[in-house]
């Protein structure tokens, strides 16, 4: 059975996975991008390249991947901005011209990030990884459940502080400027709490799974906060993406330790 391991670089994956995402990546967004007047479809397209990029990488590389493709998505993300940047294609004149094509952008390859893992989990099925070796090291279906309660959990309390603050200071106070700390918190809170219920309620390690977990919820959020305010990226600076993504993946693996261990002492106590 594979060892369980977070980062374990593969060379040959990353250049192979690397030069398949950008192809794709490049191709589906050039394909209708310089015919379309308006960029929804193309950017569609390019997020699926992502898909292959992370087949790429799992089919590729030796052993189960866990959280090298985000490595590769990264590097597929940095070189296919530049290319598209340069190919000037039509579908993306109205993001030029309003000065949001590097913020739709970002956003669109946080989505690539997240769906890359999907992609490396079909690569390695493709390659047969886990074939005759058990349960996989990365447990998928935890990934689902912590995304799940995440989301629900997340988009709870952030909707219980916007109600509670409008009521208080007025429909917007939320997204002011000074209570960007108290939205951080609750992201904090509904984080670490699904990273302990999965680490509590899971058989073994995952904290993994509570990381990865996190950081495909949090992608998620941002996409809510990106529609909810129209575009609008004064609120959602990049700063304060970073920000929520630090202290979300940090939330999740706090939740995932304090739950295994109190996992680990209620199976001692037995």
């Amino acid at each position: 059975m594979p060892t369980r391991s977070a980062f374990r670089f593969d060379p040959k994956a990353i250049v192979g996975s690397f030069a398949i995402g950008v192809v794709f990546v490049v191709l589906f967004t050039w394909m209708n991008g310089g015919t379309l007047g308006a960029p929804v479809f193309p950017l569609l397209a390019m997020v699926s390249g992502f898909i292959l990029a992370g087949i790429g990488y799992g089919y590729l590389s030796e052993g189960e991947t866990v959280m090298e493709p985000a490595l590769a998505a990264v590097l597929v993300a940095v070189a296919a901005y530049f290319i598209i940047d340069a190919l000037g294609l039509k579908a993306f004149d109205p993001l030029v011209n309003d000065g949001s094509f590097t913020y739709v952008m970002v956003i669109s390859f946080l989505n690539g990030l997240i769906l890359t893992f999907g992609g490396a989990w079909a690569g390695e099925t493709l390659q047969r990884t886990y074939a005759g070796s058990g349960e996989p090291t990365l447990a998928w279906g935890w990934i689902m459940t912590g995304t799940i309660l995440g989301f629900a959990i997340s988009l709870f309390l952030i909707n219980a502080v916007i109600w509670l603050l409008g009521l208080l200071a007025g429909p917007f106070a939320a997204l002011k400027p000074g209570n960007a700390w108290i939205m951080l918190f609750i992201v904090f809170l509904g984080l670490q709490a699904t990273g302990y219920v999965c680490a509590f309620r899971s058989p073994g390690d995952t904290s993994y799974e509570a990381a990865i977990a996190g950081l495909i919820t949090l992608v998620l959020l941002i996409d809510v906060f990106v529609l909810s305010l129209q575009g609008e990226t004064r609120i959602l600076t990049y700063g304060r993406m970073v920000l929520v993504l630090i202290i979300g993946i940090i939330a999740s693996l706090v939740g995932g330790y304090i739950g295994e261990r109190v996992q680990a002492q209620a199976e001692g106590a037995r």
